[in-house]
């Protein structure tokens, strides 16, 4: 089935196979993100459907870089999470307790993809999760990355005062990547 908004920015696909498995998909002339969902029941149904189409309306498909697995919030926040960098904002998103093992246990050095197309929709990110961040690079109005042995990470302070700290482990590409892109945009408002 198709389902298409008049302001959306995607079309949604959603198929269910005979043998249960939902194939659901956000289509965009950037290009598409594709998710599987096993169906248990019609109700579960009916929720996936009534989830996909509420994601639709606000989903924006576009590019972007992560830039660290190893994301956290600030020194309390125990648990690690996901930092990309898109076209207009910075988004970090909470990982779970096997993600935060896994990056302790082996913290190596990480190259990632340079770009992958995501489905991003701001709303649904920090509704996840408190220590979920979106951070649109237009508003900052000073940021401050660092480097430290194990460590390293980004100060923000918004335009409108509020504040913000990102830590990742320093085998991370994050500080680098960011150098490069904050520079143009943020002049000497960033400080390295």
């Amino acid at each position: 089935m198709l389902i298409t908004g008049p302001d959306w920015g995607v079309t949604l696909s959603i198929e269910l196979q005979p043998h249960g498995t939902a194939n659901l998909a956000y289509h965009a002339p950037l290009g598409s993100v594709e998710k599987r969902f096993h169906i248990r029941s019609l109700e579960a149904w009916d929720a996936l459907v009534d989830d996909a189409v509420r994601r639709a309306q606000g989903l924006k498909v576009q590019h972007a870089h992560l830039l660290a697995t190893s994301c956290t919030t600030g020194w309390l926040d125990w648990f690690h999470g996901e930092l990309w960098l898109l076209p207009d904002s910075l988004v970090r998103m909470r990982g779970g307790f096997v993600d935060t093992v896994v990056n302790s246990i082996s913290p190596a050095e990480r190259e990632h993809d340079a770009t992958t197309v995501i489905g991003y929709d701001p709303t649904t990110v920090l509704q996840a999760h408190h220590t979920n961040r979106v951070i649109p690079l237009d508003r900052i109005a000073h940021a401050g990355l660092h480097r430290g042995l194990t460590t390293s990470g980004l100060a923000v302070t918004m335009t409108d005062g509020t504040r913000h700290k990102l830590l990742w482990l320093s085998s991370e590409p994050a500080r680098r990547v960011l150098t490069d892109r904050l520079l143009p945009v943020l002049g000497s408002r960033l400080t390295t």
